[in-house]
């Protein structure tokens, strides 16, 4: 294995033998068996774990797997998913994996079964990125969501909440590898099993039976694979629940980045979407601006809050590199310190960077290069995203459960629609429709647009402040100035304003504001909202007095970095209105929950001081 960097998972030292079979070189085992590989999935953990029956009539099913590896056993169960899948189950298969290969070395192990071929291509095209943290990865065509735990298999699965159905135990063999056989790891297993919930491998070592019939597991050997003897069976006990049934449709209230992002998430999982917006064109909402900056807000430490950035960021790339280039342009952007704290920071994460060359490099003179940054357009993206809801441009007043469904009312008393789950979308207006347990704070963010001398920045540069080159002009902000949100007026473009904005772009690119022609700018002035401990809020919601019932959600106080982190959230917020599985890891659920702050009230626990939250786009 190569030396891994704190914070860059280490890559696999693997070699090829002359039949082209794969070898991990630090474990001294092969990937799947001499036999072939692709059997042994199907006999060893398809069959194990009596696929496809169990699925049958199940609305969502979950695989968890211990070691992702070259990812065979997700294109053998996802093949499988294909042919037997009923209209409408959604399936999500969870894994781990501490050494991500590279996606040539897994294309050369594929190449072995070209009936994989097709499935091959699309989770090529789609493989993750070598960073610590969870990725999902939707293939909505067939109902199949892979989410990837990169990290040390016990650390990331004590992170985590979910109920599996069945589990794959792959890693390679015990006397090899020990960690992916311990005790602890096998007690994780148990914890996140539903009842009735089977487990396979391959392995009939006799301290991993002991250590599964130890968790509670009742385990069986069975006849083996190829070369191998045996294998094992086991069962969790507990008859398996029924499994709620999905709901049919979802409300969405509002129509900025928020809304647009939980609308496309629940469209994925077949929901039929009624998406509220009263101001379809969107004149005050900081989602209407002309452009938004993508880009990582990446921090030094390991905490819950560089976590949730990391993965979120990831998140809404993959989603924006899926669309047109009229939708988001990948310029890269150069963030730039702004002082000698910024310079600091910046250098420590070019000299240990938490994402891999093609996403993230040092500047030469200080800074990062992200790669894989770039500006999204608002006014295209939001369509795509609202693309399978339907729209209804009408101002709701308030909510009513009646019947087992939310009812979105409209200041006449009538119902414009209803649906057993609402989610609360409307930005600085959350409040008007579910009980906030902290106040949010207002930010008036005033952006320019004007001519320069000279050429027009190639990449995008930020640091707190932006800018970019947007129809042969420069766009470049924010200003991020205290707002009331009780106030009826909204905020207004001014020339200070646009002065403002000069001045703090000198502080990270003196060059570049001194070409801008101030008699030039025009720009756009509109509102955020953010929590107090500058986190966004996700998750189940306070019903408003006398609205209460179950299916109420909210996903909001995104800040100024809504358009990198709400995907991330609003895929959270599908999951768990849906019963699925969520990416989130336990803390960062706890971090966006909007019940935290009353969580931290009963317990006597004051916040965490505010960070300063740099506007961006």
């Amino acid at each position: 294995m190569t030396k891994p960097s704190s914070r860059l998972p280490p890559k696999p030292n693997i070699s090829f033998d002359e039949t082209g079979l794969i070898l991990g070189e630090a474990f001294r085992d092969s990937y799947f068996s001499r036999d072939d590989g692709l059997e042994e999935t199907r006999q060893v953990f398809l069959q194990g774990c009596r696929l496809p029956e169990a699925w049958a009539e199940r609305p969502v099913f979950t695989v968890a797997e211990l070691g992702f590896g070259t990812g065979l056993n997700v294109l053998a169960t996802w093949d499988l998913w294909r042919r037997t899948r009923a209209h409408g189950q959604i399936l999500h298969f969870i894994t781990t994996e501490a050494f991500l290969m590279a996606s040539q070395h897994a294309a050369r192990a594929h190449a072995h079964w070209p009936e994989l071929g097709e499935l091959s291509r699309l989770l090529l095209a789609s493989w993750p990125v070598r960073a610590f943290g969870n990725q999902r990865i939707w293939f909505e065509a067939d109902g199949f969501c892979l989410t990837i735990l990169i990290g040390p298999a016990l650390r990331s699965l004590q992170a985590m909440d979910f109920q599996a159905d069945a589990w794959f135990l792959d890693g390679f063999a015990p006397s090899r590898n020990e960690d992916m056989w311990s005790p602890e790891l096998l007690q994780e297993v148990g914890r996140l099993s539903s009842p009735g919930a089977r487990v396979a491998t391959y392995s009939v070592a006799g301290h991993v039976r002991r250590s599964l019939e130890a968790c509670g597991f009742e385990v069986a050997r069975l006849p083996g694979f190829g070369s191998k003897r045996q294998r094992l069976e086991a069962v969790w006990p507990g008859q398996r629940a029924d499994t709620p049934a999905k709901p049919r449709s979802v409300l969405v209230i509002g129509g900025g980045i928020g809304g647009a992002a939980a609308a496309h998430a629940f469209a994925q999982r077949g929901l039929e979407v009624h998406l509220i917006e009263a101001d379809p064109c969107g004149q005050v909402m900081a989602s209407r601006n002309p452009a938004a900056l993508v880009m990582p807000r990446l921090d030094r430490g390991d905490t819950r809050e560089a976590r949730f950035f990391r993965a979120a960021y990831l998140h809404a790339t993959r989603l924006y590199a899926s669309f047109d280039d009229d939708v988001f342009a990948q310029t890269q952007v150069q963030e730039l310190p702004g002082d000698d704290r910024d310079r600091l920071r910046l250098g420590d994460l070019a000299q240990d960077p938490p994402f891999p060359p093609e996403l993230l490099d040092g500047l030469e003179g200080g800074g990062l290069l992200h790669r894989t940054g770039g500006v999204v357009f608002p006014d295209r993206l939001l369509p795509r995203l609202m693309g399978n809801a339907t729209r209804h441009p009408v101002s709701v007043s308030a909510l009513r459960f009646e019947a087992g469904n939310w009812q979105a009312l409209a200041g006449t008393g009538s119902v414009v629609a209803s649906a057993p789950i609402c989610v609360v979308a409307t930005g600085p207006k959350l409040e008007r429709f579910v009980r906030l347990s902290t106040e949010l704070e207002g930010r008036a963010g005033q952006i320019s647009l004007a001519q320069i001398e000279g050429p027009l920045p190639e990449i995008v540069v930020a640091g707190g402040p932006y800018a970019a080159a947007f129809y042969e002009r420069l766009l470049f902000g924010a200003t991020f100035d205290p707002w009331d949100l009780s106030r009826e007026d909204k905020p207004i473009v001014t020339p200070t304003g646009h002065l403002q904005n000069v001045e703090t772009l000198s502080e990270i690119a003196p060059n570049l504001a001194s070409r801008i022609e101030l008699a030039t700018a025009t720009g756009r002035a509109s509102v955020r909202a953010a929590a107090k401990d500058r986190l966004p809020l996700a998750g189940a919601a306070f019903p408003k007095m006398g609205e209460a019932g179950p299916g109420l959600f909210m996903l909001g106080a995104l800040g100024s970095r809504g358009f990198t982190t709400a995907h991330w959230l609003a895929e959270h917020v599908a999951s768990l209105a849906c019963h699925e599985p969520s990416p989130l890891e336990r803390d960062v659920i706890s971090a966006v929950s909007p019940q935290r702050f009353e969580h931290r009230r009963q317990k006597g626990q004051t916040p965490r001081p505010a960070l300063v939250d740099k506007p961006k786009a």
